[in-house]
């Protein structure tokens, strides 16, 4: 019979996703915690990329700070753990190298994806692989789906 630790040890280990704060507890935060770019440029707001006036420290006025920030904290689309993953890979996909951070209807770059990106285990969590930082990768959906393929015909392959 497991006992709770044995339990917790493996929903940590095992479970695909994985929270922030275990992610934090088990890897340290200095492996975990990543902060998202800042695209704008100094006195631009990051919003509507107007100029930035009236003693304002970063958006240009109330709505453009309101709708900045829903969309970074609401609008993520997923876990804050994985989100970390995203940030400290730049919004970039680790096989192309194209970018996916999200562009608003004014032309700037938000610190969220665009929907296309995913984290990949590197070495999947069936094989032994962990949610440890290092054993997470970001990948688009196109190059996630080539690697899962590639992986398959390898285990179909070695099962002959």
């Amino acid at each position: 019979m497991s006992t709770g630790f044995t339990k917790n040890y493996e929903r940590l280990h095992t479970s695909r996703y994985i929270g922030l704060c275990d992610a934090i507890r088990l890897y340290g935060n200095e492996n975990v915690s990543f902060f998202p770019p800042n695209y704008e440029k100094e006195g631009q707001c990051p919003w509507c990329g107007g100029e930035v006036k009236n003693k304002r420290r970063r958006y240009c006025s109330d709505k453009c700070q309101s709708e900045f920030q829903n969309m970074t904290v609401w609008h993520r689309g997923r876990g804050a753990y994985s989100y970390k993953m995203i940030v400290r890979d730049g919004f970039t996909c680790q096989d192309c190298g194209e970018v996916h951070a999200f562009v608003n209807e004014y032309g700037m770059t938000i610190p969220i994806d665009d929907g296309q990106l995913e984290v990949h285990h590197i070495i999947p969590l069936h094989m032994g692989g962990t949610n440890a930082p290092d054993n997470l990768i970001t990948l688009c959906k196109k190059c996630h789906k080539e690697r899962h393929d590639k992986l398959e015909r390898k285990e179909a392959h070695e099962k002959l």
